[in-house]
This record gives structure tokens, sequence and C-alpha cells, in this order.
């Protein structure tokens, strides 16, 4: 029924079996809790991507060696990741590559440029192989070597690591245990069945462990499934080899098959009973840690659990059936094992207790005094250099700043945008604060994209324009004065006071050349008259020329004087000409038009030209008239005509009076409004130099004001205050800008990115000390600021590594006092005993301890490893612990068993009887655990050389330490016997002499 029973267990379990190695990927990677910096980090990251998980990938474009990249191959790598797109399993969210800007060249391109880098985003699944690979695919260029790596991708390698080292150790430990089992028992069954249980346990365990996790979430790691292998095969194993000599033993003895059977169940059985259900203890316990990696070893708990029912089952229809055949071709014999060096070994505690406990002591403090409590951190060095993310990572600390292979990003989440000055300034604030912290290499945020000061950006700089600004406007205000100064010397030099005279005696002569022109036009009058009445008597001369002699004679003396008063009138016509020359020049000088003026000077010149030349010939003709008087009878005909000529030119000559009457007049007119005017003009350039004074001293008062501003200006651009960044409204709503801003804020404008590149590893304990100083002070810094209300966490491997450090070990105290009570719980059950237990827990943890720093000293001095693994003192630890009580408890139970009333000679026939399974035992797990280390994964090794260290040094000195023990015990309670002995009555003495002699006394 049992052999059914387990084949149908089996055959559902296989059916059942999800698919390990994705489940593992999925689920099995390590989670933190959500309190944790790095996990606030992680949600503001996939709250700033729409609530979208998503994960970062460096691609890696590396030019092998062969010098730096050409613009012809810089030019394909732009091409390539242009042409990204998405495939099945991949989703790209965004693309950063090295030639997007100048930003992007200073961070992603090597100084040797021999190399660069891309970040590529993509949509978050649990196919991260599967995205690498498609971005290999899709990014690979002839001539270059293209890595794709990040957290992510080294996280997925480590899987196919640990995966392909669980093959590699399922396959060893199996070959190892037959061989072993073989060389104990001289039997090929005895292997077989005894695999063939542990197997069964396994695959209904796996089975069990995985769908849970499927189901409800049940602690799976990494580590699970190789754990489930080492511990199953290795304690199944010295289990069977257990339970398999109390059977042999027992055949050897005479009882049948079934008989034998049920005497191994019932002896063996106890003793695996015992010993499983501690290590189901201890690994159950595990369930109550904070940290869900540690939580995943209670997967073992569960295979224990499987294990321990298919072993004293299905074994049992093993060796009902076969009986003696197990054991085929060896013979069964009575006799029974011994260990000698157990024997030796105990016999030396139990006659010097105390020295043999001075000399474990001493040979421990070493170890103990040496132990360093730094761990390495780093996953990627899990990962065998053979391996392409690997390759990669190595690629960017060879070329880049150590820690541009996993930089931390501060997350800034604001209850309103992010855009405004004074946010932008608090986050600039911080962007330099950082860069000014140990450690730190560059920062970059929206504001120094290139994790540079972008000079235009803050005050110094533009201070700097204003300042010059302020030195042009100088410049201008000494222009300006030195023309206002010029202007007002030439209105001071022109004599406006003077013109304005010589126009007031231009306008008086003006005056008196209207009354003059009006008198000439009344004496022209007369004179035309006169000539016609010249003529009229000339007509009548011949009958009346004493009359014409006498009026000839008064002709005369009026063309005299007519000449002469011409003359005058020329004269003064001639100097109002000039006077009006210069008035009308002064005039076109400020701007009035005296072109009407010009015109009307010129005609009255041209009509007074005519009457001149008209009084002229009257007066030369008047004086031949009266030289010629004697003749004047003879030429009477001749006189007579030349009145005529003359009467008819006298229209002429009136009219041109007329003229030069209505010209004078006119120029009087211009004349009196051009004075008027210049009295007006004279008045408003006097208001005009006053004004230019006025503005002289204004401007002088800018010059000084402009001079005052820039001293002070400048005082504040060379202070600290030069440092402060400003951005107007309109520059950070620009076009320019926006770039910034796509890539270090999220779409909202309410979360904003820091990018913190260290300058050593990102994973090394150093750099974890750093960024917990950053956090410290980045928090006080942000605490009375304009981000001072806002959410802050910093994400990225450092920050989770940090996390981790302090999670792990933290936690790992508590997780151990919490194991090693409940095992403690469990020996006290067992053996009945406090000392023991206590006695056994201290072995364990010596031993822990010494293996612990053996392998530290093996790991540096041969692997070439200088610091343990995070997790290496953890499975170190539970796995000692755990498998390391089974050998205290195979001992103790045979202890109780022992017939022998001596307390010492029953512990030194119990330790010589159960050495050679012990030390059977520990090989068997020692080999198994040894199968860990072809794996090629750091902690599985050290794992496995901590527990084979432990392993050696438990079989040394466990029997040592617990002999030590019974001798102290009864070295002890003689004293005690010897002290209250003379205190009682004779008879008393006797009844306590017996008591003494007694074998059962209590330990």
């Amino acid at each position: 029924m049992a052999l059914v029973g387990w084949i149908v267990v089996v055959v559902v379990a296989i059916l059942a079996m999800p698919n390990v190695s994705q489940l593992v990927r999925n689920k099995g990677n390590i989670t933190l809790p959500n309190y944790t910096e790095s996990q606030k980090a992680a949600n503001l990251q996939k709250k700033a991507n729409g609530n979208k998980s998503v994960t970062t990938y460096t691609v890696v474009f590396d030019n092998k060696g062969a010098g730096k990249l050409s613009a012809n191959q810089s030019k394909e790598i732009d091409n390539k990741l242009n042409e990204l797109s998405n495939k099945k399993l991949l989703k790209v969210t965004s693309v950063m590559g090295p030639s997007d800007n100048a930003e992007t060249k200073k961070q992603l391109i090597a100084k040797d440029k021999s190399t660069q880098l891309a970040q590529v985003t993509v949509k978050k699944n649990n196919y991260v192989g599967q995205q690498v690979q498609s971005l290999q695919d899709q990014l690979k260029i002839s001539g270059i070597k293209t890595y794709v790596t990040g957290a992510d991708a080294l996280n997925d390698e480590f899987s196919t690591v640990t995966e392909k080292g669980i093959q590699k150790t399922e396959v060893i430990a199996i070959i190892f245990i037959f061989i072993v089992l073989i060389l104990v028992f001289r039997s090929p069954i005895v292997p077989l069945i005894s695999l063939l249980n542990v197997g069964v346990a396994f695959v209904t365990s796996l089975s069990i462990v995985m769908n849970l996790a499927e189901k409800i979430n049940f602690p799976i790691s990494n580590f699970t499934q190789v754990f489930l292998v080492v511990v199953l095969f290795g304690i199944g194993t010295d289990y069977n080899i257990l339970l398999y000599n109390y059977f042999k033993g027992a055949l050897a003895r005479g009882l049948s098959a079934n008989e034998a059977a049920h005497d191994a169940q019932k002896h063996g059985g106890r003793t695996i009973l015992y010993s499983g259900i501690s290590v189901l203890i201890g690994f159950s316990v595990l369930a109550l840690a904070k940290f869900s990696f540690y939580r995943s070893a209670v997967g073992v708990a569960i295979g224990v659990l499987v294990l321990l029912s298919v072993l004293l089952t299905l074994n049992m229809f093993f060796m009902q059936t076969l009986g003696e055949k197990m054991f085929w071709p060896s013979k069964v014999t009575a006799g029974r094992g011994k260990s000698r060096i157990w024997y030796g070994l105990s016999r030396a505690a139990l006659t010097y207790p105390v020295v043999i406990l001075g000399i474990i002591a001493i040979a421990a403090v070493p170890f103990l005094i040496n132990t360093s409590s730094t761990l390495n951190f780093n996953n990627a060095d899990e990962v065998p250099d053979t391996y392409q993310a690997k390759k990669g990572y190595e690629v960017i600390q060879d070329h880049f700043s150590k820690g541009m292979s996993a930089p931390a990003t501060v997350y800034i989440e604001g209850n309103s945008k992010m855009t405004t000055q004074a946010k932008l300034a608090a986050i600039d604030d911080l962007t330099n604060y950082l860069q000014k912290e140990p450690g730190v290499k560059t920062v970059t945020s929206a504001t120094q994209p290139g994790g540079n000061k972008i000079k235009s950006m803050y005050l110094k700089n533009q201070l700097v324009s204003i300042t010059n600004g302020l030195n042009t406007s100088t410049a201008g205000l000494e222009k300006i004065k030195s023309g206002l100064n010029s202007a007002s010397s030439q209105l001071q030099s022109a004599n406006i006071s003077g013109s304005t005279a010589q126009v007031q005696a231009l306008a008086d002569g003006t005056n008196e050349l209207q009354a003059g022109a009006q008198q000439l036009s009344s004496g022209i009058t007369e004179y035309t008259n006169g000539v016609s009445s010249v003529n009229s008597g000339l007509q009548s001369a011949n009958s009346q020329l004493p009359t014409l002699t006498s009026g000839v004679s008064t002709l005369t003396s009026s063309s005299a004087q007519l000449s002469s008063g011409m003359s005058q009138l020329q004269s003064q016509v001639n100097s109002i000409s000039s006077q009006a020359t210069q008035l009308m020049a002064l005039l076109q000088s400020s701007g009035q038009d005296t072109t009407a003026a010009q015109t009307q000077v010129a005609a009255l010149q041209s009509s007074i030209s005519q009457l001149s030349s008209g009084s002229a010939a009257i007066s030369s003709g008047m004086s031949q008239l009266n030289g010629q008087m004697p003749t004047l009878t003879s030429g009477m005909s001749t006189l007579a005509s030349g009145t005529n000529t003359l009467a008819a030119s006298s229209s002429t000559l009136t009219s041109g009076g007329q003229s030069v009457a209505s010209g004078a007049t006119t120029v009087n007119s211009g004349v009196q409004q051009m004075n008027t005017q210049l009295k007006q003009m004279s008045s408003q350039v006097t208001q005009l130099e006053s004004g230019l004074t006025s503005a002289n001293d204004g401007l002088d008062t800018i010059a000084r004001g402009n001079t005052t501003m820039k001293t002070y200006l400048d005082g504040l651009r060379k202070s600290y205050v030069g440092d402060t960044f400003y951005l107007p409204k309109d520059t950070i709503k620009s076009s320019a800008f926006k770039p910034a801003l796509d890539a270090y804020m999220n779409k909202d404008r309410k979360i904003a990115e820091l990018t913190i590149v260290f300058k050593g590893d990102p994973n090394s304990e150093t750099t974890s000390k750093q960024l917990k100083t950053i956090q410290s002070d980045m928090k006080a810094q942000l605490k009375h600021g304009a981000l001072k209300d806002a959410k802050v966490a910093v994400g990225g491997q450092t920050s989770q590594n940090n996390d981790l450090r302090t999670l792990a070990n933290g936690d790992f105290g508590r997780t151990a006092l919490i194991m090693t009570v409940g095992i403690g719980i469990a020996l006290i059950v067992v053996t009945e005993s406090i000392l023991q237990p206590l006695t056994i827990i201290g072995t364990l943890l010596l031993a822990y301890e010494v293996s612990l720093g053996i392998t530290r000293i093996f790991s540096k001095m041969v692997l070439g490893i200088n610091l343990l693994s995070w997790n290496t003192p953890f499975f170190t630890f539970i796995m000692l612990m755990a498998l390391g009580v089974d050998y205290s408890i195979f001992l103790m139970i045979r202890f109780k068993d022992e017939p022998m009333p001596d307390l010492k000679d029953r512990m030194l026939n119990a330790a010589t009887a159960i050495g050679p399974v012990v030390i059977s035992a520990a090989i068997i797990l020692s080999g198994t655990f040894a199968a860990l280390m072809p794996s090629g994964v750091t902690t599985l090794i050290q794992v496995a050389l901590g527990v084979i260290f432990g392993l050696i040094i438990l079989v040394i000195i466990l029997p040592m330490t617990l002999s030590a023990l019974i001798s102290l015990t009864m070295w002890h309670e003689k004293r005690m016997f010897q002290v209250k002995k003379p205190a009682k009555k004779a008879k008393d003495t006797t009844e306590d002499s017996d008591s003494a002699s007694d074998p059962k006394t209590e330990n």
C-alpha cells in the first residue's frame, strides 16, 4: 500500500508541477518591505510612469579594444537606437542615446571614445531573458560588441546560473551518495532504495512548495530548490543509514524481515523522528522572519516533513519485502561498527574535561577575533564572467566610473507641479549640494542635465549681462550729454537777443519804406499829371513859349527833386534788402518759410530799379531841355515828340509806383510778423537753454545712478547670491527647456528625478555608507525649502543594497535567536535535560563561528574572493544549526539507550557506537554540499565550504564537549555529596552512600 500510495503521490506531484524555472524567475527575486527606502522609490518610479512598472537596461557598445569608435560607427549606433521597435515581450517606452544632445554625450560616451552607452526603458514583465535577447538582436552591429546589462539582466543571469548549478548539484550529489552508500553497505541495492526514497520526497515536496508559491505566494528564492536538494539528499541519506543500520542489526539478531523492520522503525525511527522534528522546527521558525528571503527557507521544512513521511513508510515496504536481500551481495552480520576516533576524543574529554574545553576555546579564539562583519552585496559577483550581462557590467566599470554601472535615482514628488521657479531653484540647489557629497562623481537633474551648471541659468551670469547693459547705457548717456552741451553752446553763441534787435530795426525800416513808397506813389501820380500838363502845354508851346519857358524851369526843378528822392529811395531799398536777406537767412535757420518774402523783396527791387531808371531819364531830359531853351523854339517839334513819349510812359511809371507801394506794404507786413515770431522764438530759446541745462543735470544723476547700480550689482554677482538659480517663466515653458524636463520629470511635472553616479563600486559597503549619509543630509537640506512637503526617496541598486544590508543584518540576529530557541526547546524535550541542550547549542554556535572564519580565510587565500556573500552567514548558520543538531541527537539518544550505570562509561560507549554513523552521515552531508561547488555561484560555494568546515568541526568537538559535560556533571555531584555528608547522622550517611552508588544519577 505504501508503494502504491507514494507512486500516486509522485505522479500527481509531477503532473501538478508548475514551470519551476519561470516561477523562480517571477517570484524568486529578493523583495523588500514597502517601508524601505528603495521600495518607496520604486513606487514613485511606477507612479511617474503612469502606474506602470518599468525597467531600464543599459546597452553597451564596445569597440572590442580597437580604439575609438568612428563617426560612421557612432551614426550606425544612433540609427539602430532610432529603429528600435516593440516586439512580443518587449514594449519600449523611452530610449536615451549617446548622441541625443550635449549632455548625453558627456554622460554616455567614454573618455577614450571606444565605448558608448544607451539607456533603454521598457515595460517590466517576468520575461527578462527574452527582453534582453530581443534588444541584442535589434541592436547588433557588425564590428561592435553589443551587451545588454542592468540589475534585472544580472539577476536573470544569476537565476540561470543557479538553475544550471542545481542540475549539476543533483547529478553530482546522486553519484556521490550512491558511491558512499555502496562503500558503507557494500551493496548496490541499498543506495538505489535510499535514493528512491529521497527522490520521492524531493519531487513531492518541490511540487508542494512551488504550487504554494504559485497559488498563495509562498516565499521562495533562487536557493529554495538547491537547498531542498542538498538538505533532503543529505539528511535523508543520513537517516537512511541510521535506519538501515538498525534494520541490519535486527536481522543479524535473527529477527524476521517484518520484525526487523518494525524494530528498526521503533528504535531507529524514534531517533530519526526526534532529529527530523528538530530540523523541522529549526526551519519552520524561519516563518517568523521579517525578511521574505529568509522566510523562503521554510520550504525546506516542508521538504523535511515529507521526507520523514516517506522514510518511515516507504522504507518499511522495501525492508519488509527484501529483507536480507536488500544488502546483497554482502552478508548480514551481528557485529557493530565502532569509531576509534570518537572513542579517543570522548575518553580524553571524560578524563580531562577542563583541559579539553580550554584547548577548544583557545583554538577558537583566533577565528572569533578575526570575525569581520563586512559582506559583499554585489549580485554581479555571483555571475561568471562568461555571461553577456556580466561582461557588459565589467566593460562599464572599465571605461566609465564604477558607479555608472548602477546609478542611484532620487525621486521627489510634490503636491503641485515642480516647474515653478522656487522648486526648480530648490532642485538645482539640491543637485549642487549632492555633487559635493563624498564619493559622488556626478549628479544630473532637470536643471543640470549634463551634470554641470548651465551658467545662463544663474544670477551671476545674468548680472554680467545687466552690468554690461549699464556700461553701454552710461556710455550712451555721455554721448547724449555731450550733444546737449554742444546744442546749448550753439544756442548761447547764436546771440538771439542781438538778432532780435536787428529784426526790430529792420521792422522799423520797413515801416519807413512803406511810408516812403506811399509818398513815392503819390509823387509819381503828381509827376504823371505834370507830364500830361507839359505835353498839353507843349502843344500850344508855339503860341505860349514864354509860358513854356517858365514851365520848363519849374519842371526842371521838380525833376531834380524827383531824381534826388529816387536816389534816397534806392539807397533805402538797398539797405532794407540787405537786412531782409540777413533776416530771411536767420529765419531759414530757425525753420521759417521765407520764400514769399524773398519773392516780394525781389519784386520791390525790380520796381525801384525801373522807377529809378525812369526818374533818371526824366532828370536827364529836363536838364537838356533847360540847357537848350535858347534853341527851344527851333526844337519845339522835337520836344513835343518827347513829351508825347513821356506821356505814353507815364502810365508805366504810375503802375510801377503803385507796385512799389504795394510791395513795401507786403514786405513791412512780413517783417512785422517775422519780428513777432522771432520775439516768441527768443523766449522759447531761453526756455530751451534752461531745459537743456536741466536735462544735462538729469543725465548726470542717471549716470551716477548707473554707476551706483553697477557697483551694487557687481558686489551682488560676486557674493553667494550670484550662485542663485533663476529662470523666467517664459524660459521654463520654452521648447529649449522641454527636453530636460521630459528626461527628469514625469508628464504632469509633479515627480522629479535626480541621478547620482558614485565614484566607487555602487555595491560596496563604502558606497552604502555614503548613501546613508546622503539620505540623511538630503532630508535636512530639503526640510525648510520649497520642497519641504515633498516625498523624497532614493532608488537604484545602491539603495536596494543599503536596505538589503540593513534588513538582512537586523533580521539575521532576530531569526538566528528564534531558530536557536526553537531548536533548544526541541533538544530539551528530546534529552530531558537543560545542560545538555545548552552544551549542544554552544557547540553548534562555536562550530558556526569557527567555520565561518575558516571559510572567509579560505575564500580569500584560495578562491581569491575577499568577502563573503551577504547571505553566506545566514545559510551557513541555518544549515549547521538545523543539520548539526541531528548528530547531537544521534549521540544523546544512544547515550540514553545505553544500559550501563556509570555515566562516563555510558557516554564513552555511546560515542564509540554512534561515531561511525555520525562520521558517515557527516561525510555524506559534506559531499552533498560539496556538489554545490561546481555550480559557479559564489554564495553556494561559500555556503558549501562553511557547512563542510562546520561539520568537520562538529565531528571533532561534539563528542568532546558532551563528554566533558558528563564528566563535569559527575564531578559536581560528587562534590556536592561530599559537602552534605558530615552534616547527617550515621544512619542517614549509610543511606546516602547507597544512593550515591546508584547508576541512575540524574544529569
